[in-house]
């Protein structure tokens, strides 16, 4: 039976080299067997074999013992019961490793670090959904539809938590309570027409930038400076919002706002 190298890679990603994870998936399916038909189905030279299985016993993956004719034959560890052992080390020492990086991370030993970089569509989001699940009294958010959908189950969570959420959403279909829908407005838009975002947890951390699905730069900070200003920004766009639900109202207020952009952009 060939083995899949999508198997074989999987299995080393599990701590296995590479030997190892050719001779524990061959054992399995042989079921038991001598090294010499494990080598020639794994594909390992025979000089190998014999230290590869010794390997694999000592691990637990694989049981020896010898026949009448002296000669040693393996039967591996059923896979469930490998794997099983397999997350529990790696949960153990998963554990260990957040708890000792915790312990170096102190406020004593961190450095004045005001706004930092975060690239890429998945550790922007990864970062926004650390924020939401580490946030206790409330998160304030701007954002568009795409965004909102990526952080929907966080949002949700920390909602039924008790954690109060505010801000505006951008082309948003059935928001969360507090979520105002944005009016549309020609002066909102960035030149580009690019989509941006704001997630601000308890007022202690924030992470702001384009959208992750723009697979742009965000940027994080603890700052209260930064903070102040980008959660004052999402009241006055929600104060703003409001006032021009009334039709007069945004006439008017699309006309200021395009005078003043006028000045700016000439």
């Amino acid at each position: 039976m060939q083995i899949e190298n999508s198997i074989l890679d999987k299995l080393q990603n599990l701590g296995l080299n590479q030997y190892e994870a050719k001779a524990y998936s061959s054992l399995l399916t042989l079921g038991t067997a001598n090294a010499y038909k494990i080598s020639k189905e794994s594909g390992i030279p025979r000089a190998r074999i014999y230290d590869v299985l010794e390997t694999l016993t000592k691990r637990g993956l694989a049981m020896v013992e010898e026949s009448s004719e002296n000669t040693k034959i393996y039967t591996p560890v059923p896979s469930k019961v490998f794997l099983e052992k397999t997350k529990k080390e790696w949960e153990n020492d998963f554990e260990d490793v957040t708890n000792a990086l915790g312990e170096l991370e102190t406020e004593a030993n961190k450095q004045d670090i005001y706004v930092f970089t975060v690239k890429g569509k998945e550790n922007i989001t990864s970062y926004c959904r650390q924020l939401l699940k580490g946030a206790n009294q409330y998160v304030m958010i701007s954002m568009w539809n795409q965004m909102y959908e990526l952080l929907l189950p966080e949002l949700k969570e920390c909602q039924n938590r008790g954690c109060k959420i505010l801000g505006v959403g951008h082309n948003i279909q059935d928001p969360i309570a507090d979520i105002e829908m944005h009016h549309d407005g020609k002066y909102h838009d960035m030149p580009e027409k690019l989509h941006w975002f704001i997630v601000s947890a308890d007022g202690r951390k924030l992470l702001y930038g384009y959208s992750a699905e723009t697979d742009r730069d965000a940027f994080y900070t603890e700052d209260a400076s930064h903070i102040y200003l980008l959660e004052d920004y999402i009241l006055h766009d929600m104060v703003v919002n409001r006032f021009i639900l009334d039709k007069e109202n945004e006439q008017k207020l699309t006309s200021m706002m395009k005078e003043l952009l006028e000045k700016i952009r000439k």
